[in-house]
């Protein structure tokens, strides 16, 4: 059951990180206007970074949700990436004040964190 959590978690998480990573890259005003920043030339390049971010973020879940299937080594990866949402989440919201962040990011790492530690001791004993 777990398992099936986990697997569900990730795909959540990879589909909302893919539909962020395109726009990014094919939709950056688009994108920019959602996160209420203005689209301009000094922020273009920044979005470009953060686009390509996301495509790795992406490309790691797309792993961790592969070796979860295949019963390879995926704890490490989940771990990972629950601390990089919990500090993603955390950040966000000392830095910005945007509790939102707070909740969904730290929630979902959070989660994966704990969804991991669950699985991994099935799988062990």
């Amino acid at each position: 059951m777990t398992k099936k959590l986990l697997v569900g978690l990730l795909s959540l998480a990879l589909l909302i990180e893919t539909i962020l990573c395109i726009g990014a890259f094919f939709l950056p005003e688009k994108t920019f206007e959602q996160f209420g920043v203005s689209y301009n030339n000094e922020t273009a390049f920044l979005g470009y970074i953060i686009a390509w971010f996301l495509l790795l973020v992406s490309i790691l879940i797309g792993i961790t949700i592969w070796q979860v299937l295949n019963n390879k080594e995926y704890t490490t990866l989940c771990y990972l990436l629950s601390f990089w949402w919990i500090g993603l989440g955390i950040g966000v919201y000392v830095a910005f004040k945007k509790p939102d962040n707070l909740f969904l990011d730290s929630a979902k790492g959070l989660i994966l964190l704990v969804l991991t530690r669950i699985n991994s001791k099935k799988q062990v004993v």
